[in-house]
């Protein structure tokens, strides 16, 4: 994650909209001012923005004094790809109610920017986490020094430092393998579980089939005899069926007959509504008919009127158009003086800046001088380093030999001792290992001979112990040895290469400075005379006067405008009774029509009526017969209904049982695939189990996180070293022996100097800090370069109080050796001897109006 742009609004001590403050094209610079002023205020909005977190312990005390609400957009790149975060809080508007909070998160797309938010705050945060790949809590362990913490890491519990470790390193990804592996373990036992229960009901079913066989075959000879019967009683009821039939479709003409008197009854009164309705109607139309001239001249005026209108809000809308053209052109002249403005003030600052350079270059030549005679004697202490390798291999070759002698010696000393454990557990008068006949005195012979077979293997192991453990005291000296001396003369030739490499270009650069020197004092000269003739913006200037001009001649009057909206609003009563009368000069003469049709319609519809009613009559005598008819037919159709029940039943219980029979063979075939099944399950569970204990906390990640200590140990030696001239050492140990004599995962810190180990909290002040540093720069660089999501920004925010002069100089250097490790390093001081050591200084200045910023 690199910081791009960062805008606040009413954050702390920014008061309204501030100038949005862009971190391009700086690579190290310093955040300075008087104490108050906002300085770690500028890395609070940051912190707000990305987490939600910061100093405060409430959002609603972040917000700027007198003001309600507070808003902090920052903009960052994570590769190739920008995002951008907008983060706004407001305070309650009633007592005891909670504030209001908004977070949205954007990708850069297309120049310009698409919204990527999750459904709520917390989906959004959860998103913005993914994307970095850190916390909060991991941002200020590593790659951010709070005021007055610099200590976070170094005094964490073992645990909590190896969580923070974890999360650089993006181990999380192994702990979602884990619970992955343990779940689809957890399902392959459930499924084991349940084809272990299934097997076992399945052996049960199958134990039933010779009772389903005989219990089939007494089933269909009951069947066979009830289909004759039912046969006979099947066409005595077809015969009363149809004479019922016949009866019925009579019913049914009835029936159509009655609804079609309805429909015709319904037909009559639909068309006698029509009449009723269209002779109000053209009573209506010839009204408005002989009102024609009054309402045909109220409806011209209205038009009239609305094209007047029309005119007028055309002239309305270009004397806005032009209102707004004339304040972008003063906008953009008062836009193009101030960068002049800017533009001057960044040449004198460039003037005096290069004749600085210049005054420098004799001292830098005597410092190159001196460089050049410490590095040539370097080469006694690399003669040094390699007798003491040599050393270190003979003592290594010694342990390892004295190491398998001793376990060989133990290896004899168990087996003579599980011997006499079987000596003293067996009875009788055969020898337990060689089956030999012996008496109550053999057996003691041989107890005596293995107790002093025992007693002289325990001495020579005691012996070789010794000698193992001197020579590992020896190794550990000679290695620490070795380390120290390889470790100063890295950071020297290091520091002595950095430091030529410094010297040599800023001797060029002060050589260079003379020539650039006169061209930025010409360029100063040029912007001074074209501030003092108004050199700039010239076609604005003339746009500007042609504009005004033009806003003159447009005559627009106002109160005119108004008084026409008010008679077109007079008029408008008059748009309603010309419609309709547009519409009755077109429909009467349809209406008319109309009118006589359904009158001579509702005279066909009642002939018909009459008709239709004589023919109901004659139907009605016919269906007399029909109850008696019925009773026969329920009576023929009860009796088939209970043999067809009969049949029903025993069709029934012959399908179950060739069903039964047919799922025992489906079952039998389950029984084998479930048998396969289970030992495949088997197979699988052990694996899932095997996988979660590798991506668990003690495999894969503890053997990434020893692979990574090494280097951090390395890179905060390597500053430590610098920064206390090699008198101080740090090492990391991921592992420790309980006092059970078990091995235990920990990520202890131990410190050493001149005086030997001692705890971090017997260091100095001054010193605790050093030490702090160190650790906190060394993860930074880890987090710079680490896969996936890179965090190459470093920031410092104060802390060198407890530093001396040569302490800050120490610092300075420090900071100056790693500035190529990260693309961006930010520090935080009020101390004036750390400000010159940064080529880019943003200063925070504290007005009345809220904090500002000017970078210089």
């Amino acid at each position: 994650m690199i910081p791009v742009n960062l805008k606040m609004r009413n954050f702390m001590p920014y008061r309204g909209d501030v100038p949005p403050f862009s971190f391009v094209g700086i690579h190290t610079a310093c955040i300075c001012g008087d104490n108050g002023n906002g300085k770690s205020a500028l890395i609070d909005a940051i912190t707000w923005a990305i987490w939600g977190k910061s100093r405060a312990s409430r959002d609603d005390d972040l917000i700027h004094q007198g003001e309600t609400e507070m808003e902090v957009e920052f903009d960052f790149a994570v590769g190739q790809q920008h995002y951008r975060i907008i983060r706004k809080h407001s305070k309650p508007k009633r007592r005891r109610a909670s504030g209001q909070s908004s977070l949205d998160l954007l990708i850069a797309s297309d120049g310009g920017f698409r919204v990527i938010s999750g459904d709520r705050i917390a989906q959004t945060q959860q998103k913005i986490i993914a994307l970095l790949h850190m916390d909060y809590d991991t941002f200020i362990n590593s790659a951010f020094l709070r005021q007055g913490h610099a200590d976070e890491f170094t005094r964490q519990r073992p645990a909590k430092r190896k969580e923070v470790l974890a999360n650089i390193l993006g181990l999380s990804l192994y702990d979602e393998l884990e619970e992955r592996a343990k779940d689809l373990a957890r399902q392959e036992l459930s499924e084991k579980t349940q084809l272990e229960s299934a097997i076992q009901s399945l052996d049960q079913e199958l134990a039933q089939k010779p009772e389903f066989e005989a219990e089939l075959s007494q089933a269909q000879g009951e069947l066979d005899h009830l289909e004759k019967i039912i046969k006979e009683q099947q066409s005595a009821v077809n015969r009363l069926r149809q004479q019922r039939e016949s009866l019925e479709n009579k019913k049914l003409q009835l029936a159509q007959l009655e609804e079609h008197i309805g429909k015709t009854g319904e037909d009559l009164r639909r068309w006698q509504n029509q009449i009723n309705q269209s002779l109000p109607r053209i009573k209506d139309y010839q009204e408005l008919i002989a009102r024609r001239v009054a309402i045909e001249e109220g409806y011209r005026q209205l038009i009239q009127a609305r094209e007047l209108n029309e005119e007028l809000s055309q002239k309305l809308g270009l004397l806005v158009k032009l209102n707004e053209r004339k304040s972008q052109l003063e906008r953009s002249i008062q836009k193009a003086q101030a960068g002049l403005i800017t533009e001057h003030a960044v040449a004198q600052s460039k003037i005096a800046e290069l004749e600085a350079s210049l005054q420098r270059l004799p001292r830098l030549k005597n410092e190159l001088s001196k460089l050049h005679n410490e590095q040539r004697q370097l080469a006694r202490l690399e003669t040094e380093l390699g007798e003491k390798r040599q050393k270190n291999q003979r003592l290594q070759t010694t342990a390892g030999e004295l190491e398998y002698s001793s376990q060989r010696l133990e290896q004899e000393i168990k087996g003579i001792e599980e011997k006499l454990n079987l000596l003293h557990t067996r009875s009788g008068a055969r020898c337990p290992l060689c089956e030999t006949a012996l008496g109550q005195d053999g057996l003691e012979v041989i107890r005596t001979k293995y107790d002093a077979d025992r007693h002289g293997k325990t001495g020579a192991l005691e012996l070789e112990r010794a000698k193992l453990a001197d020579t590992k005291l020896e190794l550990g000296a000679t290695e620490r040895e070795v380390l120290q001396l390889e470790t100063g003369l890295n950071q020297d030739r290091t520091s002595l290469q950095g430091r030529a490499v410094t010297l040599t270009r800023a001797i060029s650069e002060a050589e260079a400075a003379d020539n650039r020197l006169n061209e930025a004092r010409g360029l100063l000269a040029g912007i001074e005379k074209r501030l003092a003739s108004k050199d700039f913006a010239t076609q604005e200037q003339e746009a500007l006067g042609e504009l005004e001009n033009e806003l003159l001649s447009l005559n627009y009057e106002s109160e005119r405008h108004n008084e026409v909206r008010r008679h077109l609003l007079d008029l408008e009563k008059y748009e309603q009774p010309k419609r309709r009368l547009e519409e009755a000069e077109r429909l009467l003469s349809r209406e008319r029509e109309e009118a006589a049709r359904a009158q001579e319609a509702a005279q066909e519809l009642n002939h018909r009526l009459e008709a239709d009613g004589q023919k109901k009559q004659g139907l009605a005598s016919e269906l007399g017969a029909l109850p008696q008819l019925e009773g026969e037919l329920g009576q023929a159709e009860a009796d088939y209904q209970t043999l067809a029940e009969k049949q029903k039943g025993a069709q029934e219980t012959t399908g179950s049982l060739k069903g039964k029979l047919e799922h025992l063979l489906k079952q039998a075939a389950k029984k084998k695939e479930a048998k396969s099944r289970l030992s495949r399950v088997g197979k699988e569970e052990k694996i899932y189990r095997d996988l979660a204990q590798a991506f668990g906390k003690k495999g894969i990640q503890a053997m990434l996180i020893e692979m990574a200590l090494p280097e951090i140990e390395t890179e905060a030696n390597k500053l430590l070293g610098r920064m206390t001239d090699n008198r101080m050492h740090v090492k990391f140990e991921a592992q420790r022996e309980s006092k059970k004599g078990d091995i235990i995962e920990t990520l202890d810190i131990n410190i050493s100097d001149e005086l030997g180990a001692r705890n971090y909290e017997m260091f100095s002040g001054g010193e605790a800090f050093r030490i702090d540093f160190a650790i906190r720069i060394a993860l930074s660089k880890l987090l710079a370069k680490r896969a996936g999501a890179p965090l190459p920004t470093l920031i410092i925010d104060e802390g060198f109080g407890t530093q001396d002069a040569s302490g800050i100089e120490k610092l300075k250097e420090a900071i100056n050796s790693i500035q190529d490790d990260f693309d961006k390093i930010i520090v935080i001081t009020h101390i004036e001897e750390l400000k010159d050591a940064f080529p880019t200084r943003i200063e925070v200045i504290k007005t009345a109006a809220g904090s500002t910023l000017e970078v210089s």
